[in-house]
């Protein structure tokens, strides 16, 4: 995920370019539901791995050593990348995603948001190193948005294409945008290199 914003940007694109396209004679609905299901299965259900080191700390009013600030951020951003990417690789069917599929998402949407609670519980409940305050709550505020962006995606965005209203698009990405942004992107990027965090949350 090297250019989250940008590839949020393109799903959008892409779903905007689907609808465009969304009607479809009697013939071609029949041909995708039968490439949809096969024998009662779905050829288009999507392999999921729910990773299993979700960020926990049951910490509480302590003192937390700069490396064990570290080493968390780090837990959190890795477990958060692996999850999105996943999320990312169902909301990617957009109308082909089955019934299977959406019962994985959700999944991996109740781990997510786990993960992100446990880190911002952490944070707030502790004596964290100073530099470290505002950064872990700006790299918190990020992920959570992101991931709330694509949470909402497949109901919200969709929908509004759908449906042409095009305002609401802009009023939606205008809302998850404000704390996931290429300016913050570039703001977490810089005080991780500062910091010798090595993270895999912005690898592609």
């Amino acid at each position: 995920m090297k250019k989250i914003i940008l590839y949020l940007l393109m799903v959008f694109t892409i779903v905007l370019m689907c609808a465009c396209s969304h009607d479809t004679t009697p013939n071609e609905e029949s041909n995708k539901e039968s490439n949809k299901e096969s024998n009662g299965k779905s050829v288009n259900n999507v392999l999921v791995k729910i990773p299993d080191d979700i960020f926990v700390s049951n910490k509480k009013n302590e003192t937390i050593s700069e490396d064990e600030m570290k080493a968390s951020i780090k837990k959190y951003m890795d477990y958060s990348h692996v999850i999105d990417k996943e999320m990312e690789n169902i909301i990617y069917l957009y109308e082909d995603a089955t019934k299977s599929d959406q019962e994985k998402l959700n999944t991996l949407i109740a781990e997510g948001e786990k993960n992100d609670t446990n880190f911002n519980d952490f944070i707030s409940n502790n004596n964290i190193p100073n530099e470290y305050k505002e950064p872990s709550k700006t790299i918190y505020e990020f992920v959570s948005s992101i991931r709330a962006t694509l949470i909402q995606f497949e109901d919200e965005i969709v929908g509004m294409v759908e449906s042409g209203n095009l305002t609401d698009i802009s009023n939606f990405t205008s809302e998850h945008f404000t704390k996931a942004n290429g300016r913050q992107q570039q703001k977490i990027e810089k005080f991780l290199d500062e910091n010798n965090i090595k993270t895999t949350y912005f690898d592609e």
